[in-house]
């Protein structure tokens, strides 16, 4: 069991499968998992991501086109917030 890792929160499930199946096909080592509810109370699923495979996932976010999502780094027994990950989102003009 890993007890430092990352979590990836995309803002669709769609996202969160697509990089998935993209990661395994790459042999980049990750797994589907519930949203911890100290992240959020919605239902939904992040990638977990193991230390030493972040930087080779956030590479494969960012070729792979994924909108911005956010990263958080398990450290028992809490989710630390560490950056907004893929491109900025769009802001509406008022």
């Amino acid at each position: 069991m890993m007890d430092n890792f990352y979590i990836l929160a995309l803002p669709s499930i769609h996202y969160i499968m697509k990089l998935e199946k993209e990661s395994v096909a790459q042999g980049i080592p990750v797994d589907l998992v519930p949203t911890p509810r100290q992240i959020s109370s919605d239902c939904g699923m992040v990638v977990k991501i193991p230390e030493q495979s972040l930087e080779k996932m956030l590479q494969l976010a960012n070729r792979q086109g994924m909108p911005a999502g956010k990263l958080y780094r398990f450290q028992k027994p809490v989710y630390e917030f560490v950056q907004q990950t893929g491109p900025p989102e769009e802001t509406v003009p008022r």
